[in-house]
């Protein structure tokens, strides 16, 4: 039940590699990564080694070669969706031949991600004839398991033409051991990095300026173990200094990386002017910087000369590329200094990022502002923040966006805010974690109950309801997923919105599922008209889905006919088409031509109908779409088992309404069934129940069959309101009856 919106919006700076200003161009090592002759290239190396340098150096070589496509990734890019979005950019950017269907593809959620939105890229970069190179820069940043498996799918999956280059900090979680021993791994580690004497050399004199005799240059080499980052805060630090005083300097460095990393950065800050010093410590608690950011953070007016001279400064400074004037420090570098505020002014980094959020914010760019404000232990502002915006990410399959930002909130602010209470049920929905459901529409209805300013949340009680009326319907409650929309439609406040579309929605299919077709007609065709108003395409695919099907199983096969072709024009759309509502067009079109005498057709379209449907459909619909599948299957073992299957689905569903009766008749048809099996099916009750029904009959009061059950009284009552609802009775006297009329007693 979700509404279509447009593509995530990507920050072109990730898009590019960093401009090359400082570059030492390293021949030796450009002539060994050749990834267009590997699947896989990894170059490897802690922080500071040059990684991201090597790969702008590769690419200036081979311009007129290879096309690259270059992305950029960071902590934020823990969303699959997210991730995918930026790649597929990143191709198309470079290639032509990759169109927009698997980013539409992208739009129906993760679920689609690796039978659609995959398989589509993957088709047309089969087409392209020229080397592709796919560049993952800081791939350690990725902590994401299914990115990390659709990237591994991808590798594997790769054409000829296409290769993958990833620059990390530790080993990838990629099937490493396998590529590697079928020849198609190429690797570049640390000690391979690590720069030579006349690497050294060169980076001291043409990027600092700075001469120094072999001797001493071997010696500094040799004191940094090759290591790119201490040799550049070496060279600074070194600025100025006489050759006995350098000497002596060069002497002093020894232990371990981080010992002179601390050691130099403090040389370094040490010998910046204090305008320039106080500039960037108070700019790193920023990821990327523009002048505008700068301005507000340091209160200078000259936030661009700042950025320019820090970078002409070598100080770890990288202009990154796309539109605009945007800046990077090195991360290691921008730790340190950060590191080095708390120490010297702890009180300003709050503040700072006080700033930061509120910038952010201001230029849209939600997710960096909920971050600043987590940071800034300003819990209240990014719970507002993320209460205003998670439906768009979530709205756009982006799934794990909206649970990052829910992560950096102190659980206690989630539970008390109805409105991020209703997220994180949404998000357990979305994924199938429908257990889990409940006890966060709980929280949010007694936070709703608290009266705000003097009046009900009344929004929020209606959001809510929506909710619950939705979960109940998933789990195969019809009943309660009734009467919980008919509570909806009594909290709108009327007009079209996305929650009096799911209102009539669920009035209208939950009256399918009870066998009402008369009463399915109105609820749903007013969905179609709300959907329609408030451009939901997905609801309206579902509404008209239901509607064709309700019109074949009332035999009304030429309306059904006249229904489905508007349903199934949604569909040609990826965004909509590989979303699970899709199942519904594909299941009335399978039953459509099961009823015409049109078998083969019909078992593609149930087939299609059974995928879709596992990517979120409710129990119940998942069942119907694996029994009318059964119908059309060949073998009866093909058909047993998804039988079963649907029955399996049955067991958890609370009130199945019509559909043990549906599922009965289903195995009736099949040769060889199992009487047994056909009466418990068709009668939807479990063995407690079942066990209950004849005692009911008799005079024995609940506590007394209780003890007869070996149940408490309060066990009894559960079974006994749970035997009504599916019997669609209210007393025990009626339920005897129904149950007379089933052939159950």
């Amino acid at each position: 039940m979700t509404v279509l919106t447009e593509g995530p919006v990507l920050l072109a700076t990730k898009l590019h590699p960093p401009a090359g200003r400082g570059l030492v161009r390293r021949p030796r090592l450009v002539a060994r990564l050749r990834p267009t002759e590997h699947r896989l290239t990894v170059v490897d190396a802690p922080a500071g080694w040059g990684k991201t340098s090597l790969l702008v150096d590769w690419m200036d070589a081979c311009a007129e070669s290879v096309r690259v496509a270059w992305l950029a990734l960071d902590p934020g890019d823990n969303d699959p969706v997210l991730f995918w979005s930026y790649v597929i950019t990143a191709l198309r950017g470079c290639v032509p031949e990759v169109s927009q269907q698997a980013m539409a593809a992208l739009r129906a959620g993760p679920r689609a991600l690796r039978d659609a939105a995959l398989p589509s890229l993957l088709n047309e970069l089969l087409r392209v004839d020229t080397p592709v190179v796919l560049v993952l820069d800081d791939y350690h940043t990725i902590t994401d398991r299914m990115v990390h498996e659709t990237v591994a799918l991808l590798i594997e999956r790769l054409p000829r033409t296409a290769h993958v280059l990833v620059s990390t900090r530790c080993d990838p979680p990629l099937p490493l051991a396998r590529i590697r021993a079928a020849g198609e791994l190429s690797e570049l580690r640390a000690d391979d990095l690590a720069f030579t004497d006349a690497e050294a050399a060169t980076l001291l004199k043409d990027v600092h300026g700075l001469t120094l005799g072999s001797p001493d240059v071997h010696r500094l080499a040799r004191r940094t173990e090759g290591w790119p980052a201490g040799l550049s805060l070496a060279a600074i630090s070194l600025a100025g200094l006489s050759r006995e005083t350098a000497g002596a300097f060069i002497d002093e460095l020894t232990g371990s990386d981080r010992y002179i990393l601390d050691y130099l950065c403090s040389e370094v800050l040490a010998r910046l002017p204090d305008a320039l010093r106080d500039f960037v410590l108070r700019t790193s608690v920023l990821r990327r910087l523009c002048p505008p950011l700068c301005e507000e953070l340091t209160g200078r007016a000259d936030a661009a000369a700042m950025l320019d001279q820090a970078e002409r400064a070598g100080i770890f400074v990288a202009r990154l590329g796309g539109a605009g004037p945007w800046y990077r420090y090195h991360r290691l570098f921008r730790e340190l200094l950060e590191h080095e505020l708390s120490l010297v002014e702890p009180a300003a980094l709050p503040e700072l990022h006080r700033k930061a959020a509120a910038w952010f914010a201001g230029a849209g760019s939600v997710s960096e502002a909920i971050e600043h404000l987590a940071s800034a232990r300003e819990p209240g502002r990014a719970a507002d923040l993320v209460a205003e915006n998670w439906t768009v990410e979530f709205n756009a399959g982006r799934l794990a966006t909206v649970e990052a930002w829910l992560d950096v909130l102190p659980p206690a602010a989630v539970r008390l805010d109805p409105r991020l209470c209703a997220a994180r049920a949404w998000l357990l929905l979305d994924r199938g974690q429908l257990d889990e459901v409940d006890p966060w529409l709980a929280a949010g209805e007694a936070a709703a109950a608290i009266a705000e300013d003097g009046a009900p949340r009344l929004d929020a009680r209606r959001d809510l309801a929506v909710l619950r009326a939705v979960h109940r319907f998933k789990i195969g409650d019809v009943g309660a997923a009734a009467s919980t929309a008919r509570r909806v439609q009594e909290l709108d406040s009327g007009g079209p919105s996305f929650v009096s579309t799911v209102a009539h929605l669920l009035l209208g299919l939950t009256a399918y599922w009870q066998g009402r077709y008369a009463a399915v007609r109105r609820p749903l065709g007013e969905a179609v008209r709300l959907a329609r108003h408030t451009t939901n395409p997905l609801a309206e695919t579902y509404a008209l889905g239901y509607l064709a099907l309700a019109a074949v199983e009332a035999g009304q096969l030429a309306e059904a006919a006249r229904i489905l072709p508007v349903g199934e024009e949604r569909i040609v759309d990826p965004a909509v088409g590989e979303h699970f509502v899709a199942c519904l067009p594909h299941l009335a079109r399978a039953t459509l031509l099961g009823a015409t005498g049109q078998p083969q057709a019909a078992a593609t379209s149930a087939a299609r109908a059974v995928q879709l449907a596992r990517r979120g459909a409710g129990r119940l619909e998942i069942a119907l779409a694996l029994v009318v599948q059964a119908r059309l299957a060949g073998p009866d073992s093909e058909a047993t088992a998804l039988l079963d299957g649907a029955a399996a689905l049955l067991r958890g569903c609370p009130d199945p309404a019509r559909f043990p009766r549906t599922l009965a008749q289903a195995r009736r048809a099949r040769p060889g069934r199992n009487a047994g099996r056909v009466e418990d099916e068709e009668s939807g009750l479990s063995e407690r129940e079942r066990q209950l029904l004849p005692l009911l009959a008799g005079t024995l009061s609940q506590r007394e069959i209780g003890a007869v059950l070996h149940l408490s009284l309060n066990t009894v009552k559960t079974h006994t309101r749970l035997l009504f609802r599916k019997l669609g009775v209210s007393s025990r006297g009626d339920a005897v009856a129904r149950a007379r009329e089933l052939g159950l007693l």
